[in-house]
């Protein structure tokens, strides 16, 4: 089917408030933009079986181990929740449904049981989900490049519907793991006999292992060197999965798992050790929109479950605060902070203590708490203070003196607690 391209042209200006009403010196309007997806929409909808169908045969080639036995009531399946989630996904951006007002489809619930009754595993099926992902917006962004002729609407809708596509399906996943749980409890075994997530929480507990069969089974040598991550999303629209795939990109192995709630588990490997230059260069990775904790490096089963108790703390700690910012958080960069935060309540009430009216929450009292801060972690040091922060020395001594004001003592009489309170103060608040 061939068609003439869209020319969509926005008109009017933006309204006082700040949202688009049309066409500004920003570019195109949100109703412009939010029309031309729902055309192209329209558009590919009536093409939803031709387009499933192509899906289907990709997923099938390359992940032969979606229907192990290779059935063809698995098979069939696989291509009836394909062209069900396809159909789903252009209905909604067709008609301006929000993708979170779905649940995924009889046909995936149907290919789930298949899959687990013929000895595959979950992983699977969200392996499949991603894969089909990726498939769908190759024919998706191509119809709309070939429709759109205005490059600004071009990428805004393309940015529109990619986080609509993303939504339904992580949403589509979620439902399809609770209810996998709730169906057959505890992990149910794929074809090694052991899922991965079975295979993760034996090296996790106390119990003897293999590493050498655990590595197999889980096709990540656990005897390397590795580095554990605990990944969450602080909002709904943060693309965990992408984050896990940005971080492990630099490893020479990763090893993921979702573990609910958006939450996810990785580990990187390398065979050598990874440098801190290397480390150093993971932790400065942005994430928009992702928590990452990160453990130290470590190797085998004893460096996999402490570099994963590090990044489960420091993953923890990190959520403390009243806004907790993306990125990832190193537990050599936290640790004390999540130990004065075991107990948040008996911490904070600690912290206000100590600080009086410097833990205010003016931008005065903020500017102080940080500068005094670093005060104490610089050995109270005015001059390396005044270098760390980039400020002159002078503007240092001015600011201590405030501080002092404001404590109403010396700030030398308690360093060690005072520098307890302030680093207490500013992982509660989410500094």
């Amino acid at each position: 089917m061939s068609a003439e391209p869209l020319h969509v042209i926005g008109s009017g200006r933006p309204a006082e408030d700040g949202s688009a009403s049309g066409r500004g010196s920003d570019g195109p309007t949100t109703e412009a933009v939010a029309e031309a997806v729902q055309r192209c929409a329209h558009e590919l909808l009536l093409r939803s079986a031709e387009v499933a169908e192509d899906v289907a045969d990709q997923v099938l080639t390359k992940l032969p181990h979606l229907v192990p036995n290779g059935s063809a009531e698995a098979v069939a399946a696989v291509r009836e929740s394909t062209d069900q989630n396809i159909g789903a996904i252009f209905s909604t951006l067709a008609f301006g449904v929000p993708a979170t007002a779905t649940e995924p489809p009889l046909g995936a619930r149907r290919l789930l049981r298949h899959t687990v009754d013929s000895g595959g595993d979950i992983t699977d099926l969200l392996r499949a989900y991603r894969y089909g992902h990726e498939l769908l917006w190759q024919h998706w962004s191509e119809h709309l490049g070939r429709r759109l002729t205005d490059l600004d609407v071009l990428r805004e809708a393309s940015l529109l519907s990619s986080r609509h596509i993303f939504t339904f399906i992580d949403r589509s996943c979620e439902h399809l793991v609770s209810e996998y749980r709730t169906e057959y409890g505890a992990v149910h075994a794929g074809r090694t006999g052991r899922a991965p997530s079975d295979v993760v929480r034996e090296l996790l507990d106390d119990g003897p292992v293999d590493e050498g069969a655990a590595s197999s089974a889980l096709r990540f040598d656990v005897r390397a060197h590795h580095v554990a991550l605990v990944l969450a999303p602080l909002d709904r629209a943060a693309d965990v999965r992408a984050a896990v795939e940005t971080l492990g990109a630099s490893a020479s192995a990763t090893l993921s798992l979702p573990v609910g709630d958006g939450t996810w588990w990785a580990w990187l490997g390398w065979p050598s050790a990874p440098s801190p230059e290397r480390l150093a260069a993971l932790a400065a990775t942005k994430l928009p929109g992702v928590l990452v904790g990160m453990g130290a490096a470590g190797r085998g089963r004893a460096g996999f479950r402490h570099s994963h108790r590090q990044a489960r703390e420091a993953e923890r700690a990190a959520r403390l605060g009243r806004r907790p910012r993306d990125g990832v958080v190193r537990h050599c960069d936290i640790q004390l902070a999540a130990l004065l935060c075991a107990e948040p309540e008996r911490a904070r009430r600690l912290a206000a203590d100590r600080l009086g009216a410097l833990g205010g929450e003016d931008e005065t009292c903020e500017r102080l708490r940080e500068t005094l801060l670093e005060f104490v972690a610089q050995g109270c040091s005015k001059t390396r203070t005044a270098q760390v922060l980039h400020v002159h020395h002078k503007t240092v001594s001015y600011r201590l003196a405030q501080a002092e004001t404001m404590l109403g003592r010396p700030i030398t009489t308690d360093v060690l607690e005072l520098g307890a309170a302030l680093l207490i103060d500013r992982t509660l608040r989410g500094g």
